[in-house]
């Protein structure tokens, strides 16, 4: 029993290749839970493109002859798992057929390049608890298709029939606590519906450019993408989503754990101010409901449609105790002390990004200057324990003053870290004597840790 969960660890190829290295190894493979298989003809090809289908025919027919042998001989009761990797069309009978005769399938794992349409009939009355499928044309799931046990399903690069069938195949999952999903433009949904009353951890990947979206035709008929989640018993949030015009989230209030990236790059060309509008207020809404995250990350963009609100209008993070946020075209020094105030736990702060954009560094006008808060923010008092700060130029007096603000006023600090970002200068690495404000960082810094072994 060892060996074989051993060589279910393994490629099925592989797991049957070691039946040279010993008689008794020699049919064990044929036992197996798990079979994997993987087929890059491809990336594997290197000649001309127009001959590609004569070189991969009697590949193609070659492995599903195996695999239809294999099947034949062996004991189908006892595979758990069915994972395949192919990068061309598989015959929809031959998929049908193994498909069909695995009958205690647990886990499913497909990834069908230029796959037509996939047969979900095959999968009734199965006792799958995880299925995922990529690069896959679903069609309608039919009503005598369901999953009572499916606890995990991960969709990427899957194409939908409309937004119906999406709805119509999270319904059929009455258990559902793990989902995964990545888009790419041509999904045929423009209202990506998501409501799943049992779904724990959400990933969405809508990372397609707004240029893939669209043209100024579409623009003018007023075609929207629109993401809708209802999920009130999530405690994992990840959404990466540069794709809806249109966000609608409900409570998320178990959501402890987050990582958000989202925002319209074109919206400055093409909307208007209400849409513009319209779109911060669903961002806003996105934070309100996860009033309990503990651990927060704000991906780039993001802040855009924040800067005008983090005081007033976004909730008091109680729980928060680690914020990963990148600042991208917005003035880090003027945006941190807002969210620090709205952190009174915070214990760990990381910038990716730095504190200002680069690209800012010619426009911080007077009145978008650094200018410290009136009352020191909470976390900074009690909890604040440790910074990293990347990207740091030593060209911007901002910088400065907010490390500086924060090194006198973080009481319980206890470990700050720097990277620089080099610049070259006259042909050379950046040398601090020519710019001030990195020499009197480097002073204070200097200037705490001598504090510190003081007391």
């Amino acid at each position: 029993m060892q060996l074989c969960h051993m060589l279910s660890l393994l490629p099925t190829k592989l797991a049957a290749q070691t039946g040279i290295l010993s008689k008794r190894w020699r049919d064990v493979w044929l036992s197996i839970p798990a079979l994997e298989f993987q087929m890059h003809l491809r990336a594997n090809y290197e000649g001309d493109m127009t001959a590609f289908d004569s070189f991969a025919k009697p590949k193609i027919e070659s492995f599903t002859n195996f695999l239809d042998r294999l099947f034949a001989i062996r004991d189908i009761s006892s595979i758990k798992k069915f994972r395949l990797v192919f990068d061309h069309q598989v015959d929809t009978r031959c998929l049908n057929n193994w498909l069909s005769a695995l009958h205690n399938i647990q886990e499913l794992d497909l990834e069908l390049l230029v796959q037509r349409e996939f047969p979900w009939s095959p999968l009734a009355d199965k006792l799958l608890e995880i299925l995922k499928l990529s690069c896959i044309s679903l069609p309608n799931i039919p009503s005598s298709v369901s999953f009572p046990r499916l606890k995990v399903l991960h969709l990427h690069s899957a194409t939908y029939v409309d937004d119906a069938s999406v709805e119509k195949l999270l319904s059929s999952c009455p258990v559902l606590e793990d989902l995964q999903i990545s888009r790419w433009e041509w999904d045929n949904v423009r209202n990506f519906v998501i409501t799943v009353p049992s779904l724990k951890r959400l990933t969405l990947d809508f990372t397609t450019h707004e240029t893939n979206l669209y043209d100024d035709d579409h623009y003018e008929d007023g075609v929207e993408y629109k993401l809708i989640i209802t999920a009130p018993n999530l405690e994992y949030l990840s959404l990466i989503d540069y794709m809806s015009d249109s966000i609608q989230v409900n409570s998320m209030a178990r959501v402890t754990e987050s990582h958000l990236s989202v925002c319209k790059i074109l919206e400055c060309d093409y909307r208007t101010v209400e849409q513009i509008s319209n779109y911060e207020s669903n961002v806003r809404e996105i934070f309100r409901s996860i009033p309990n995250v503990k651990h927060l990350t704000i991906g780039d963009f993001t802040t855009n449609s924040l800067s005008e609100s983090l005081d007033s209008r976004l909730p008091v993070f109680q729980n928060l105790v680690h914020l990963e946020i990148s600042f991208q075209h917005v003035n880090g020094a003027i945006l941190l002390p807002k969210l620090l105030k709205i952190s009174p736990k915070l214990e760990s702060l990381i910038l990716p990004r730095g504190i200002i954009s680069q690209i800012l560094f010619s426009f911080i006008s007077e009145e978008n200057q650094f200018k410290p808060p009136q009352d020191v923010p909470e976390c900074l008092l009690f909890s604040l324990k440790n910074v990293e700060i990347w990207h740091i130029t030593g060209r911007v007096e901002e910088e400065v003053q907010l490390l500086i603000y924060l090194l006198e006023n973080a009481r319980v600090l206890e470990k700050i870290t720097i990277w620089y970002e080099e610049y070259y200068v006259s042909g050379g690495p950046m040398d601090t004597n020519n710019y001030p404000t990195v020499r009197r960082m480097e002073d204070r810094l200097s200037f705490t840790d001598e504090f510190d072994e003081l007391h």
